[in-house]
């Protein structure tokens, strides 16, 4: 680690209740990733207070719903290898199936609504470039500007959080970041 945590039991009340809520959703393989993450947060916990009723609303209360979000979070997860990201589950709604499904979108478990965003939050947290106005349009068969738009809000705080997991080491190098030029994760995904 390259900066110091926060030690749960000194962490605010508010940040306490937030890992309270969030630890039994974590593997116990990784808790111990998951703690130093909620224990760097903790180093700015005035800033975290404004941070997660933002972080939980586009992320719980969205017009995405549970499964859309978790797809996308999963599907920029599976792009980086990010241990920690791929190790928690949010809803019961995602199942192994569809996890095992993301790196090359089996359509049998994913609907074209579903294809359309992996595809597209695949792209996003491997190679950015790669977004084309085709994606929109294929997200426009299917979601509202406003659903388009919590999708790209969602997908930058999912990738950005990822992010800060590797570079203050608060993962290891099973965390890669992807080749600049994508090649190392992302996958040729078919549209529906």
């Amino acid at each position: 680690m390259l900066i110091s945590t926060v030690e749960k039991e000194a962490l605010s009340p508010y940040m306490r209740k937030i890992a309270d809520d969030l630890y039994p959703r974590v593997d116990p393989l990784f808790m111990p990733h998951f703690e130093r993450y909620m224990g760097l947060l903790g180093n700015a916990p005035e800033h975290a207070e404004r941070f997660f009723p933002y972080y939980f609303g586009i992320w719980f209360d969205n017009k995405l719903g549970p499964r859309i979000t978790e797809l996308a979070r999963l599907a920029i997860a599976n792009g980086t290898q990010c241990q920690l990201c791929l190790a928690v589950r949010y809803t019961a709604e995602v199942g192994e199936a569809d996890v095992a499904a993301l790196p090359g979108i089996d359509a049998s478990t994913l609907t074209p609504a579903e294809r359309a965003v992996v595809r597209f939050a695949t792209h996003f947290g491997n190679d950015h470039h790669q977004v084309t106005a085709e994606h929109f349009e294929d997200l426009q068969r299917h979601f509202s500007d406003e659903q388009i738009t919590e999708l790209l809000l969602w997908s930058a705080m999912a990738l950005g959080l990822g992010r800060i997991l590797k570079v203050a080491q608060l993962v290891d190098d099973s965390c890669p970041l992807p080749a600049r030029d994508g090649s190392a994760r992302t996958e040729t995904i078919a549209a529906a």
